[in-house]
């Protein structure tokens, strides 16, 4: 069977089952970042070793932050594109699901498999360099691009462009809108009124193009990013009696043999969604940069590392210093239990705190699906009448998603998620094990 074929089939009976079955759904989700997991690790063990774990060498990743941009969006205006897809809610929301659902030990296996799949953002760079089209305002690539020009597979290449603007300016936006509606409901303001400055503040900014939203997003992540840091470095300055003991259990919970794969595919799972390595989103922002393919691909490398053991673990140690495994969040979003923490350590500043900070990661992360959406537009249509109703679809579907309930949205993003993983993979895999020109950086 094609692969293109057993993607569209995947995602006919997840429909079906996610309306009739949800029991079976949840099934089928496993089933499938089984698939993801299983070629994931297979690519970045293989690749890691044939490049010699690259995505380790701080020397490289030091020469790629020097780097400079002939023209174009710059490189670090590039990352910051990458970096506010990937501090999103879900290093807020996403490390308290796994803490909750994962325990402590699902946080090591988190770091662990944070430091193997860089290879693939490395490679899936360079490829998007390699295989990326120039427009009028400046260059678009990504999978879609490769998968068709290298793979020559048009209906592969197509299709992951539609999950692409489906997933991003579809599930994971919605994901953004949702967390800040819950966010600020805590200070119980209008939800109408939320949505409104919501769906103004994201249009006033997408109308602005890609290159707008790179210079947003260029202001707007180091502000962001120190303000979280300064805030999680108060915590662990306060706390740091307990930290000993936090890392005790996380080596212990990590290897016990009677959860050990439960624990270690939550960690996994955990991983990908946050760095968003092996999806493919990295190389989509990667290829509006006219930079070397080598130093592009590091310089995103360097992204995954920061939201991990910057971003990731400050969110960890800010929740597990507290007694939150003591509560029942219920229908839980994962914000709840660290609006609770910031509370147990900020008191009433504590929500107020968050919720500025939820704000900032969540819009950047708004604006950087609709980078995301909008460079896969265009390998269906240029015209700026597609664009502009493109914009329009992308309003509405923030202010739905506004209304709907979080765990509907965070099964749907995990299941397309693990389709866009398997596709870009299995496309790394075969381009890569023969061609030539990944040798040469």
């Amino acid at each position: 069977m094609k692969m293109y074929l057993l993607i569209i089939g995947l995602i006919i009976l997840s429909i079906i089952f996610n309306i009739f079955n949800y029991d079976i759904f949840i099934y089928l989700l496993s089933i499938t970042w089984y698939i993801a997991s299983v070629l994931i690790l297979y690519s970045s063990i293989k690749f890691s070793f044939k490049y010699k774990f690259i995505q380790l060498k701080s020397k490289k990743i030091l020469q790629a932050v020097k780097s400079k941009s002939k023209n174009g969006i710059s490189p670090l205006s590039s990352l910051c594109v990458s970096l506010a897809a990937k501090i999103g809610v879900g290093s807020l929301s996403g490390v308290a699901l796994c803490l909750y659902f994962g325990g402590l030990g699902s946080i090591f296996w988190l770091c662990i498999i944070s430091l193997l799949v860089p290879i693939n953002t490395y490679l899936e760079c360079i490829l998007g360099i390699n295989y990326r089209e120039k427009t009028n305002n400046g260059y678009v690539g990504g999978p879609s691009y490769y998968i068709i020009k290298c793979l020559k597979n048009k209906k592969l290449g197509i299709l992951y462009s539609i999950l692409i603007i489906v997933t991003y300016s579809g599930f994971f936006l919605s994901i953004q809108s949702n967390t800040i509606v819950n966010a600020l409901g805590y200070f119980n303001i209008n939800k109408n009124y939320i949505v409104s400055f919501l769906t103004i503040g994201t249009f006033l900014i997408i109308i602005m193009g890609i290159k707008g939203i790179s210079k947003v997003n260029g202001i707007l992540v180091p502000i962001m990013l120190s303000f979280y840091l300064l805030l999680g470095g108060y915590v662990l300055f306060n706390n740091t009696n307990l930290l000993l003991n936090i890392l005790k259990n996380v080596i212990k919970e990590a290897f016990n043999i009677k959860s050990i794969i439960p624990v270690f595919l939550i960690g996994m799972q955990r991983a990908i969604f946050i760095t968003e390595s092996s999806i493919g989103t990295s190389a989509i922002s990667a290829s509006t940069c006219d930079n070397e393919p080598e130093k592009q691909g590091m310089l995103e490398v360097f992204g995954i590392h920061i939201v991990t053991f910057l971003v990731c673990l400050t969110t960890f140690f800010v929740i597990a210093t507290t007694d939150y495994y003591q509560l029942d969040f219920g229908n839980l979003n994962g914000i709840e239990m660290v609006m609770y923490a910031f509370n147990y350590h900020f008191g009433k500043i504590g929500p107020l705190l968050l919720s500025i900070i939820t704000v900032l990661f969540a819009f950047s992360t708004i604006i950087s699906s609709y980078f995301f959406g909008e460079s896969n537009l265009k390998i269906f249509s240029s015209k700026k009448k597609v664009s502009f109703f493109f914009k329009i679809f992308f309003i509405i579907v923030i202010i739905i998603s506004c209304y709907v309930k979080p765990n509907i949205l965070w099964n749907l993003c995990d299941y397309f998620i693990a389709i866009l993983a398997i596709i870009n993979v299995y496309s790394i895999i075969k381009i890569c094990s023969k061609w030539k020109k990944c040798d040469n950086y």
